[in-house]
């Protein structure tokens, strides 16, 4: 760096100035600077500071256009780390200092912890991750900014690309071509698109030295907004990629999760992510150009040419890469097809606008399907397959196969399967062991390019082809050659359809690379859209765990969480237990959805022996459907004897609120607090465990929230918890109602509440409720989801153990075992009234297969009478339960009926103080023993228990040991600070 204003304000200067501005008595050290003073300043508590001192000829505006992107940082939810603008004793963020070399505007901003970027190692995937993530909370935090001075001419914003080529002149004769070519690939390509990209002010300068990285590598900061800038979002993380490639062998490679990191918290679009890697080599391109041009400026400064180096070494590599291949990379890093053209393709061949012709003659017959290790030689006219997909050696690690072998008799023909002209026709240049290879381009009907590729074949076959040469679909192409054509393999031919890079300068790979597959089979797509053979040509290939975690943040909604701090891959499941992909086994508490057991024998041969003979809606008459809807009737009490079948609890909720609306003529409807009844917008606004929790929108007007009946730690407890005074909170909201001249539609309750906790209501609770909704011209709807057949033990319904009988009853999760059935029970005056004309059509609700499904299920639950274990095993899950709350102080209550079980945990017994971060790490210590739970209630300190109904008594003493030990490592854990 430049040291020529050194002396301008010494140290102990810079502490006079700290202390008369801002009232710090502080320590000051100087600091680099290219043409500022920087000073750290540190006070006798240990607090540090930077203290700036601008040159001179600094503009006062985009200074001030600095200070208010930090302060707008600074106020952002969830603001990023970044330093802070300090004001002056007086108020201001600015003061002018004198100096020997003219007046400073003088800034001090909050320290950053952390040490620069340049000065740890940089290879570790988790920080590039974190980078990128970094610069995005940057921008999302500047995205709203704006200032007068924003939009400035700096030469470091890339939009200045044009101008600073001018400097190409200055660049040494090596590298000139290299940087000359990036600008004429910016004008030609990446400027007329960057008008369309979304613009904002970015930070524009995350290099290695102002970002900062704490001792185990993730970022701790991100400093130095003097280039902050109005221009294409994009900008701001192509430079940080520029400086992120710098000294990697596979920059690009290098660059990936830094892409990803980034979309994970902004979005990338489909433009930003065509321009990203030409804006990375501009920005390598223009730092060596402004470092010629800054020396051209100050020749005696050689280190404005040494500073280039990084950036040279990384664009010298860089010169001659695809960027086609680095879009698709790009694009595969935040879950698009990596090719945008492969969808073209492929509905260009699905669509029958190829018109394919066969790739072997007529009278080969198929004769297997295999691996290639377990194919022999293939005698006369049999033809076997390799199969697209099939696991390969490839650079030490095992790949994937791209394309399909066919593997036939020395000299068997091989035909164009459409009209092509040849790219290439490789023989000479190949060794013995790879045959000839024929290359052939062809296109859509919209003239999008793709291509064939033959390996393999007979050379001198292959040979008396010429690029440029016309090919005719069903024209003989050339022969399978011979074993020593083949490198010492059964004589076969490897085919592989290409969407992109075919003759491009980027050889496409036979075998995809494991952490690649997604990108080489979105160029080698599924050659079975060549062949057509009926049953496919494709293997199953299973995913890395890393990649299923990526690939699941990139293409599923990231409101979709996952349970636990190291997330469980499952694969199979029988009983009460599933199997991760180890084949270790985990007791499973919480899966009430697989009601019988997972897997359940019965449930699936029914499910598969319908799904063999039909499967069609209700508008046709059908036995079974008709068989289930007795059967199930069967279960209620009278009059709830007319069912509607559905796909989900959910939507088994969204119509009883319309049946309720429609008998009624009203729309207000009770709830519970914390009630949870779906997930539908209907559903979510009758949930306020939904609309009162994070991202909740708070309570409809049609919406009337009523007091949870909890005796533990509700407003009533203990012997004051009576079922009549709980219930005057309901009588109070319909009263409320009344007085509005209207009355409830509906009230619903689940039996048992869930997500509430595990809550068992007392005793006359929902008698009374019921009561006074009815009083009111109410339906009351009880919400059977979750605790219903046969679950509590005692009854095959929840609300049997209140003595009461709905108007209308939703059931959903237990009825097909993890199948997806759900349905509504509701009396003949509910449903006349619901009769008004407009059509009930649901496609999939009360189709044969899914009935089969739940016969089977009921049948089950009779025949292996896991009722009756319901309430055996809960009487002994819960006197062990209690032995333990006896023992564990962090035991505040454990209630329920049959296996629906809740353990609440609490940090002070008699304040009832809940134990949120140890109900999670209690959650965490059963798992290690091999046991699933989770927690839930309105402080998520309930431990929920609801099993499938296959659970046995050794699995019982199995979870209690457990749950004793894990009670014993929490508690012995300090909390006082969490």
């Amino acid at each position: 760096m430049t040291t020529s204003h050194a002396v301008a304000v010494d140290a102990g200067q810079a502490q006079e100035i700290a202390e008369r501005l801002y009232g710090l008595r502080a320590t000051a050290s100087p600091l680099p600077g290219e043409q500022d003073l920087n000073f750290r300043l540190r006070t006798d508590d240990g607090t540090s500071y930077i203290l700036k001192l601008h040159h001179p000829s600094a503009d006062a505006q985009e200074l001030d256009l600095q200070d208010q992107a930090l302060l707008h940082v600074a106020a952002a939810p969830g603001a990023p780390p970044a330093p802070r603008v300090l004001s002056t004793a007086d108020g201001r963020t600015s003061a002018t200092v004198a100096a020997s070399d003219g007046e400073r505007v003088a800034r001090l901003l909050s320290w950053v912890p952390g040490r620069p970027w340049a000065d740890v190692a940089r290879d570790r995937e988790a920080r590039w991750d974190d980078v990128g993530r970094h610069v995005a909370d940057v921008d999302r935090a500047l995205r709203d900014f704006r200032h007068p001075a924003m939009d400035r001419e700096l030469l470091w914003n890339l939009t200045s690309a044009p101008v600073v080529a001018q400097f190409a002149a200055l660049v040494d004769a090596e590298k000139r071509p290299a940087v000359e070519r990036v600008f004429e690939r910016y004008e030609r390509f990446v400027a007329p698109r960057l008008d369309a990209l979304p613009h904002q002010v970015v930070h524009n300068d995350a290099n290695e030295l102002n970002i900062l990285v704490d001792d185990g590598g993730a970022v701790s900061g991100l400093i130095d907004f003097g280039d902050v800038v109005w221009s294409a979002r994009v900008c701001g993380l192509a430079v940080a990629g520029a400086y992120a490639m710098q000294g990697h062998r596979d920059a690009v490679a290098t660059v990936v999760p830094l892409v990803r990191g980034y979309d994970r918290v902004t979005p990338l679009g489909v433009g930003e992510l065509e321009v990203l890697f030409d804006l990375m080599r501009t920005r390598m391109a223009m730092s060596i150009c402004m470092s010629a041009w800054q020396h051209s400026r100050d020749p005696s400064n050689d280190y404005l040419l040494v500073s280039q180096q990084g950036m040279w070494g990384a664009l010298r590599r860089l010169t001659d890469y695809d960027a086609e291949l680095a879009h698709f990379r790009f694009r595969d890093a935040c879950g698009y097809e990596p090719n945008p053209a492969a969808r073209r393709i492929r509905q260009h061949v699905e669509s029958g606008a190829a018109r394919l012709r066969p790739l072997v003659r007529a009278g080969v017959e198929s004769a297997v399907l295999a691996p290639p290790d377990q194919l022999g030689s293939v005698p006369g006219a049999a033809l076997a397959i390799g199969r697209y997909g099939d696991q390969r050696d490839h650079e030490g690690s095992v790949g994937s196969q791209l394309g399909v072998e066919l593997f036939l008799a020395v000299g068997e023909p091989v035909f164009a399967p459409l009209d092509g002209v040849v790219a290439e026709s490789a023989v000479d240049a190949l060794p013995l062991s790879v045959g000839g290879i024929v290359l052939l381009e062809h296109r859509t009907a919209d003239g999008t390019p793709f291509w064939t590729r033959y390996r393999q074949l007979d050379r001198a076959s292959a040979a008396r082809w010429a690029a440029g040469d016309a090919v005719r679909a069903g024209e003989r192409l050339g022969a399978v050659g011979s074993t020593e054509e083949n490198g010492g393999r059964p004589p076969h031919v490897h085919v592989q359809l290409l969407t992109g890079l075919g003759g491009e300068g980027i050889t496409v790979p036979a075998v995809a690379p494991p952490d690649e597959l997604d990108l080489w089979r979105s160029v080698s797509p599924d050659p079975n859209l060549l062949l057509g053979r009926r049953g496919g040509v494709s293997a199953r290939v299973a995913r890395p765990r890393a990649e299923l975690l990526r690939r699941r943040g990139s293409n599923l909604s990231r409101a979709l969480s996952l349970a636990y701090d190291e997330p469980l891959q499952l694969v199979h499941g029988k009983g009460a237990h599933l199997y991760d992909q180890h084949g270790r086994a985990w007791l499973d508490l919480v899966n009430n959805v697989c009601h019988v057991g997972h897997c359940h024998p019965r449930v699936v041969a029914a499910g598969q022996r319908q799904m063999a003979q039909l499967n069609t809606n209700t508008r046709y008459l059908h036995d079974t459907v008709v068989d289930y809807a007795l059967r199930l009737a069967a279960t209620l009490p009278d009059p709830l004897r007319v069912l509607f079948f559905v796909n989900s609890g959910s939507e088994a909720n969204d119509l009883a609120l319309r049946l309720a609306q429609a008998h009624t003529g009203r729309r207000d409807v009770l709830v519970l607090d914390h009630a949870y009844h779906g997930h539908l917008g209907s559903q979510i606004a009758l949930s306020p465990y939904k609309f009162d929790g994070r991202g909740g929108e708070g309570r409809a007007p049609h919406t009337h929230v009523c007091e949870l009946p909890d005796p533990y730690r509700g407003r009533l407890r203990d012997k004051a918890a009576t079922g009549a005074a709980y219930a005057r909170d309901v009588e109070a909201r319909v009263a409320e109602l009344a007085a509005a001249g209207t009355g409830p539609a509906a009230f619903f309750a689940e039996s048992l509440q869930s997500c509430g906790g595990q809550i068992v209501y007392p005793d006359g609770y929902l008698r009374a409720a019921f009561d006074a909704v009815r009083a009111a011209g109410g339906v009351c709807v009880a919400d059977e989801v979750q605790v219903g057949f046969g679950r509590v033990g005692r009854t095959f319904w929840g609300f049997e153990l209140h003595g009461v009988v709905p108007d209308v009853v939703t059931m959903g999760k237990p009825m097909g075992n993890g199948h997806p059935i759900a349905a509504v029970a509701t009396t003949p005056e509910v449903a006349a009234s619901f009769a008004n004309g407009m059509e009930y059509f649901n496609t999939y609700g009360g189709n044969p297969v899914s009935a089969e499904i739940g016969l089977a299920v009921l049948d089950v639950l009779r025949d292996e009478r896991l009722q009756a274990r319901a309430g055996d095993v809960g009487g002994r899950l819960l006197s062990g339960l209690r032995e333990l709350a006896a023992r564990h102080p962090l035991v505040g209550d454990v209630r329920g009926e049959g296996l629906f079980l809740g353990v609440e945990l609490v940090a002070d017994r008699d304040a009832r103080t809940p134990a949120t971060a140890q109900a999670r790490a209690v959650k965490e210590a059963v798992k290690a023993h091999g046991v699933l739970l989770s927690t839930d209630g309105p402080d998520d300190n309930v431990l929920k228990i609801k099993p499938p109904l296959a659970i046995g008594h050794d699995d019982c003493d199995f979870f209690l040991e457990a749950l004793d030990a894990a009670l014993a490592v929490v508690a012995a854990t300090h909390w006082s600070d969490r």
